[in-house]
């Protein structure tokens, strides 16, 4: 009996991640450039399709630069994620969220917040780092955000209830490819608040095994959130992923 669990279940340290530097050439006083690091490790696997994971996050907003200061945030986010995923033709995956957006040496209240989100994610690769393994990627996730339904302090502020994002890819040349991300979120407030965004891009990639050097441009064509809000506003960067 032991062996036929032994069989269906064992352990797995797969790991992947993905990170970038990104800044807005065009100036602005609430944004000058962006860091994203995130690492993802399975941990337990069962039967080859169901996997168990931690994954940590840390997003970096850097205002306006004073002085000889360079990458000096304004802001930081992180986030511990644990959760499942479970794989057919198709990627799903089920997890609950912590992160928390602190404000980095400034004098200032506003921005600062803590959420808990309950994700739901269905895709055709396994997790964004390897959106570059097809010739079209797609990503859609809702997020919902149960603030007034359990605890209040699950979430600190009342901006997010329900999230839905959806992300497209296209390669259009073995190293080049167009994407779309979008998103549209109802507030849990009284009357609630609608935000969204829609972010077409370009990545210029070089892959090696499973390793991918690339170059992105992110183009904020409508973008309107409580805390991050980028509008008309060109991000050019470079990232690495695995």
């Amino acid at each position: 009996m032991l062996i036929i669990l032994i069989s269906f279940i064992s352990p797995s340290l797969n790991n992947s991640g993905d990170i970038f530097y990104g800044f807005y050439p065009w100036s602005d006083s609430s944004y000058n450039s962006d860091v994203s690091l995130w690492v993802r490790i399975n941990l337990l696997e069962i039967n080859a399709k169901t996997h168990f994971f931690l994954q940590y996050s840390t997003y970096l907003e850097m205002a306006e630069q004073k002085g000889k200061v360079v990458l000096d945030p304004a802001y930081a986010i992180y986030s511990i994620i644990g959760g499942f995923q479970y794989s057919t033709s198709l990627y799903f995956s089920s997890y609950i969220d912590h992160y928390c957006r602190h404000i980095i040496d400034r004098d200032l209240e506003d921005g600062k917040a803590v959420f808990n989100a309950l994700n739901f994610v269905l895709s055709n690769v396994s997790n964004p780092a390897h959106r570059f393994n097809k010739d079209i990627y797609l990503r859609l996730a809702y997020l919902f955000y149960p603030q007034g339904i359990i605890v209040d302090w699950l979430n600190s502020k009342p901006y997010y209830r329900h999230r839905l994002f959806l992300d497209i890819g296209k390669k259009i040349t073995p190293s080049i490819q167009l994407t779309l991300k979008t998103e549209y979120t109802l507030s849990n407030d009284e009357p609630r608040r609608k935000y969204h965004q829609i972010r077409p891009g370009v990545y210029l990639f070089h892959q090696k095994e499973n390793q991918t050097i690339y170059i992105f441009f992110h183009y904020y064509l409508t973008a309107k959130d409580p805390l991050h809000s980028p509008n008309h506003l060109l991000l050019i960067g470079t990232g690495f992923s695995f």
